[in-house]
């Protein structure tokens, strides 16, 4: 949302009677929550805002009673789903899939991704096709000019995304929303329409981000995942997506959909067409020889479009992009190769090796970098202290059972096991100051299987249990 027209609503008497009072409740839930860890507000604080968490939820389901649906209230059910995977003492993957499902439903509603649909410029996707995107809409492109598109080299007349961020257009930025200095400006001539519309897609790209971390997280644990509105870009009687990116209608650049903004979400719409057509019972052998050489083409094209940027943008979203590229290599690695030419992707070769290791080394830096603080990283904020983010406990965690996974592949892949070992403080640290009976019995049986790794790789065990405050 913008921050700047929110705070205007809120302390304007008239505005605010018109507000959802879930969005109010929720947002001040979360604040509290992420103040109170061990050593912050500490038990009393998590208290406070699970009474807030449900006062909360209890408005969202009388204005989904009432009918009184709109995108402030997906804004207030996005909060909630926060808050309920983030990591709090009764979380529950009931609870936590449950308020996916809520967002879900409330997002497919309001019709809010295709918002765009009128706009030649907005991407479109084909049902169990690769989301690769073109410039203006053409349905009846062939593949041939498709894989043209996309195999052609990247280039970047000029990176001009650090001068669209918000922190550079509004002054107010790194006192209100210094996490979101890197994120694109908003413009000021835009009507209370256009606001509106922006809003909304923010909103949907936001929750798109939200859902593949959880996914992310629960294919990393081979756990069953979620089949969400969301996160598929088509369907065979409609547009589900035609959406222009964050910032799209902001972005002065040629190529605005290689933003950085764009760039880091098509990633995301790439790894999720991947986990999906690994579940797509329907899907036919030649379907998903045919989407694995696609898919891994569109990861070749996605990543020469980061590598272009000069802007260092990455850095504030902890690279993640670069993360959904590489998982989504080792899914059509490991997932579609039985049904590809063994020619097309070898996973025993130095380029497979090399982008392992690189991957490997890279956790191991986030790793020792997050501990110094979130600064650090993302070159953002003074403080960023990882206390007050519970939720990354989760992502380390993924990121722990990847590394095994590779060291389990490829057993001489001892620096996967060394990277699993360095990932544990941080985790060790959430862990320890935000209480959670889940958190800590997933980390429990992910310390086992790094244990029984190590003794079986004939390595140092793990350092026992340390807290960093």
């Amino acid at each position: 949302m913008n921050s700047a027209r929110f705070f205007t609503t809120f302390f304007n008497p008239i505005t605010r009677a018109n507000s959802q009072p879930s969005l109010i409740i929720m947002a001040c839930a979360l604040s509290i929550f992420w103040q109170s860890s061990e050593i912050g507000r500490g038990k009393a604080g998590r208290e406070f805002a699970l009474q807030l968490r449900d006062q909360a939820e209890g408005a969202l389901q009388a204005s989904l009673n009432a009918g009184w649906i709109d995108e402030n209230l997906a804004i207030a059910a996005l909060m909630l789903a926060m808050f309920e995977n983030a990591g709090y003492p009764q979380q529950s993957i009931h609870r936590s899939f449950a308020s996916i499902h809520v967002l879900d439903r409330i997002i497919r509603t309001l019709s809010l991704t295709t918002i765009d649909a009128s706009d030649p410029n907005a991407s479109t996707f084909a049902l169990r096709e690769v989301p690769r995107v073109i410039t203006i809409r053409h349905p009846h492109m062939s593949d041939s000019a498709d894989l043209e598109r996309e195999t052609s080299p990247v280039t970047h007349e000029a990176c001009d995304c650090a001068s669209l961020t918000l922190g550079r257009h509004w002054a107010g930025a790194r006192e209100h929303t210094p996490l979101w200095m890197s994120t694109p400006a908003w413009d000021d001539n835009w009507s209370e329409g256009e606001f509106k519309k922006e809003t909304c897609r923010r909103l949907c790209w936001s929750t798109v981000s939200f859902v593949t971390a959880i996914s992310s997280y629960t294919t990393a644990r081979q756990a069953a995942g979620l089949d969400l509105y969301i996160t598929e870009p088509a369907n065979a009687l409609f547009f589900q997506f035609a959406l222009l990116f964050p910032g799209e209608s902001f972005v002065s650049s040629k190529n605005p959909k290689n933003s950085i903004w764009a760039l880091n979400y098509r990633t995301m719409f790439l790894w999720n067409s991947c986990a999906r057509m690994c579940r797509d019972l329907r899907a036919t052998d030649a379907e998903k020889a045919r989407f694995g050489m696609a898919a891994w083409l569109e990861a070749d094209y996605l990543e020469a479009a980061l590598k272009g940027h000069t802007c260092r943008l990455e850095r504030a979203f902890l690279f993640q992009g670069r993360e959904y590229l590489f998982i989504t290599r080792m899914c059509i690695s490991y997932e579609f190769q039985r049904f590809m030419p063994l020619a097309a992707i070898d996973t025993g070769s130095p380029f497979h090796r090399r982008k392992t290791e690189q991957w490997l080394t890279h956790q191991a830096t986030v790793a020792q970098q997050v501990m110094l603080g979130l600064h650090t990283v993302t070159g953002q904020g003074s403080k960023g202290s990882i206390t007050y983010r519970p939720f990354f406990a989760f992502w380390f965690m993924s990121q722990i059972n990847r590394a095994l996974s590779l060291w389990d592949l490829d057993r001489t892949l001892t620096v996967a096991l060394d990277v699993s070992k360095a990932l544990i403080a941080p985790i060790d640290q959430l862990s320890a100051i935000w209480p959670c009976p889940q958190l800590r019995r997933h980390y429990s049986e992910l310390r086992k299987s790094l244990d029984e790794a190590c003794l079986c790789a004939g390595l140092p065990l793990p350092p026992p249990l340390a807290v960093f405050v």
